[in-house]
């Protein structure tokens, strides 16, 4: 008997747990409140709407869906930029929240940020609100795919991804500067884009009063460029787009421009060059007394600028002395005063002119030669003749050809001027002093020679009596 009593005992505990299991296993099914499972979500704690922020360019909004199925497409960005009121977040439970925000793989965005206080993190009062604020790069471009987690702080189980997609572009480089170079060249440069990552170039476009054409067939990688398909006189006008690399191809906005005309005309070549204060027979040498400050004229023709550069050249063959001035508006006339050739040996001389424009065209070369002559005749011989009641004489020898100037120091004051013979040979009359044996009277001529450079020798001087 107490053996069937304890099998019926076990057969009832049996039946009692299968139909505990059952009950468990199904609670969906059956109408139980107490048994039923609630599962938490994000949606208890925030709300997510589109709070107005567009893709570039156009009326379609950045954000779509909800708190549960929200997607981000900021579509092409030209240039870096902030887009403000991107998403609202409501804390939508009766407590209070702090809401994070956590963006991944997509490094063309720089910052996620709440507009409330501008970090990844917000705590919001029950009813409370904020709108999200998204910065794009400056530095990385092309096509980013990621994704954006909100969580709720403290619960690490409890968030959303959303997707989140953006094609940016590299940022323009700054204008260009373009400067005339000669033949007609131009010569571009411009500071490098900002964007580092993902930059392929430079397109470079050109106009000359119509549409713009792009010069480069694949995207320049330096900074600098040379236009020489131009034509002399033509105003061409210049803009510059950053191009990203990979696919899609990106295309930053515009530089802004910059305008330049071709120049492949060189300025007239100066008419003349000529010494301005030549020493010597016809005033055209260089000698000892003007070598140190040498004064130059060039005429300049018709034409000429005054933004034009007038080289100015010295040469002895070896060595030269170069100086530039500013070219006259229309014909006119420059000298060039102060020069110092004296280190410039003896001898010939070239002066050669030219002018260049603000281009670099240059003109035809003007020359002339001079002679420089700056080491001065040895100083004369001289001897005095007494001639009876006559005019007496003052004979010699000195540098061939020189000019001769006997001065009468005493008794009176005169000048006499000769000039030597091919030999060199020279005299000249001078004073008639009528002295006797008993009352002589002395006389003091001074002589000097001068070359045809105009240096002049040292002094001889000569005194004797005069006794007839």
């Amino acid at each position: 008997m107490k053996r069937l009593l304890a099998v019926a005992c076990l057969s009832l505990a049996v039946a009692g747990l299968f139909a505990r299991l059952s009950a468990a296993a199904f609670t969906g099914s059956t109408a139980i409140p107490s048994n039923a499972v609630t599962v938490d979500a994000l949606h208890n704690y925030f709300s997510v709407v589109p709070a107005g922020a567009v893709q570039p360019g156009t009326s379609t909004s950045v954000a779509s869906g909800n708190v549960d199925n929200l997607s981000l497409d900021f579509g092409t960005v030209p240039s870096a930029r902030t887009f403000t009121s991107v998403v609202r977040i409501t804390n939508v439970s009766s407590a209070t929240r702090t809401a994070t925000l956590a963006l991944s793989n997509v490094s063309q965005v720089s910052s996620v940020v709440f507009a409330s206080n501008g970090s990844g993190s917000a705590t919001l009062g029950p009813g409370a609100s904020t709108t999200v604020t998204v910065t794009t790069s400056s530095t990385v471009a092309g096509r980013g795919s990621g994704s954006l987690r909100l969580s709720l702080s403290g619960v690490s189980w409890l968030y959303r991804d959303y997707s989140f997609h953006i094609d940016e572009a590299p940022e323009a480089p700054t204008a260009p500067t373009v400067a005339q170079k000669p033949a007609g060249r131009l010569d571009l440069s411009w500071t490098a884009s900002t964007t580092v990552t993902n930059l392929a170039g430079y397109d470079l476009y050109r106009s000359s009063g119509g549409a713009y054409t792009k010069l480069n067939a694949t995207p320049l990688t330096g900074t600098t460029y040379s236009d020489t398909a131009t034509i002399d006189g033509t105003a061409y006008t210049y803009k510059l787009t950053s191009v990203s690399s990979g696919s899609p191809l990106l295309t930053s906005v515009d530089s802004t421009t910059v305008t330049a005309t071709a120049d492949a005309t060189a300025p007239g070549a100066p008419t003349t060059v000529a010494l301005a204060n030549g020493g010597g027979n016809g005033n055209v040498y260089v000698n000892a007394g003007n070598a140190a400050g040498l004064s130059i004229s060039i005429t300049l023709p018709a034409g000429s600028l005054t933004t034009d550069s007038v080289k100015l050249t010295v040469s002895n063959g070896g060595n030269s002395v170069i100086t530039t001035r500013a070219g006259t508006s229309g014909p006119g006339t420059i000298t060039v005063t102060g020069l110092n050739v004296a280190a410039l040996g003896d001898g010939t001389l070239t002066l050669s002119a030219n002018s260049t424009d603000l281009a670099g065209n240059v003109s035809a070369t003007t020359t002339t030669t001079v002679t420089k002559d700056t080491v001065a005749p040895g100083a004369p011989t001289a001897n005095y003749t007494d001639n009876n009641n006559a005019a007496d004489q003052i004979a010699g020898t000195a540098e061939a050809n020189a000019s001769i100037t006997v001065t009468e120091t005493s008794p009176a004051s005169a000048t006499y001027p000769t000039t030597a013979n091919g030999s060199g040979a020279y005299s000249v009359l001078v004073a008639t002093v009528n002295g006797s044996h008993n009352t002589p009277v002395s006389v003091t001529y001074t002589v000097t020679a001068r070359d045809a450079a105009g240096n002049t020798s040292g002094t001889t001087t000569v005194t004797s009596n005069d006794t007839r």
